[in-house]
């Protein structure tokens, strides 16, 4: 069985940089409140980027997640499809081929895709959750450490997809697209508290930020209704009813978290 104890040692060097990133953004906060203490008459420019950083230290660390998971996810389904749609019958849709160069895209989820995100997780409620006592937030890291860790190795993946691989490894991706609204959502935020005229951009990203997240909602419950719902008996033959408690307990709460946040 291939991926054993390679996720964990990712984990560990992904968990070291963003403990580095959110320390950067903790000396950004402690650092700019200072020299407003020290020049409360001209203090600093609050359109800076320390400034920006200082009011919301874990942005860095956030937005690092979003785009480097979300990029992974959307890039690996596009060589999957391709590979799928390939007249080849001997073409593995998970094995990208270019001149000498071949690469399991289902390796490169297990570890680099996932090893990045659960470490982010973990990190995150360490330094945001659990100092801002934001339950909201650590349901949902928890929701999704629990959700998709099993996938980073073949023996749990085997577990969490009922003996198929490629399927949970498939459903794991295809949900971590929804990254990409968490991404422009911060990109809004930085716009916001930055621009300084009417553009007509912002309208735009505004109408993607609202799209996006609706479209969150409508891909969680169609991932329910058509790939999971339709497995019950897969995994009661499998005798993995706990597992597949947990898969539709975390798509289903994700859904209605993302709800929540399109809402307010």
């Amino acid at each position: 069985i291939h991926g054993e104890y390679t996720f964990e040692k990712w984990f560990i060097i992904y968990s070291l940089g963003f403990i580095l990133v959110s320390f950067i953004g903790n000396w950004c906060q402690s650092s700019y409140h200072a020299e407003v203490k020290a020049n409360p008459n001209s203090p600093p420019d609050t359109r800076s980027i320390k400034a920006l950083i200082a009011s919301r230290p874990t942005v860095i660390a956030a937005t690092i997640h979003s785009v480097a998971t979300s990029v992974i996810a959307v890039g690996i389904l596009v060589l999957y499809y391709n590979n799928l749609n390939d007249d080849s019958e001997s073409s593995d849709p998970w094995l990208y081929q270019g001149g000498t160069i071949n690469i399991n895209l289902i390796r490169v989820w297990q570890q680099v895709g996932l090893p990045i995100s659960i470490s982010y997780f973990v990190t995150d409620c360490y330094f945001y959750c659990l100092p801002r006592r934001d339950m909201i937030i650590f349901i949902h890291h928890c929701i999704m450490v629990f959700c998709h860790y099993p996938v980073g190795s073949d023996s749990g993946a085997i577990l969490a997809g009922g003996g198929d691989i490629e399927w949970v490894t498939w459903l794991s991706i295809v949900g971590y697209t929804s990254e990409v609204s968490t991404a422009v959502m911060n990109y809004r935020w930085y716009l916001i508290n930055t621009l300084e005229k009417n553009w007509i951009g912002f309208g735009i990203v505004n109408g993607f930020v609202v799209a996006s997240w609706a479209g969150r909602v409508v891909m969680f419950t169609c991932l329910l209704i058509k790939e999971i719902f339709p497995r019950y008996q897969t995994y009661l033959q499998q005798k993995q009813m706990f597992t597949y408690a947990i898969m539709v307990f975390g798509h289903a709460g994700i859904g209605l978290l993302s709800l929540h946040w399109c809402i307010v």
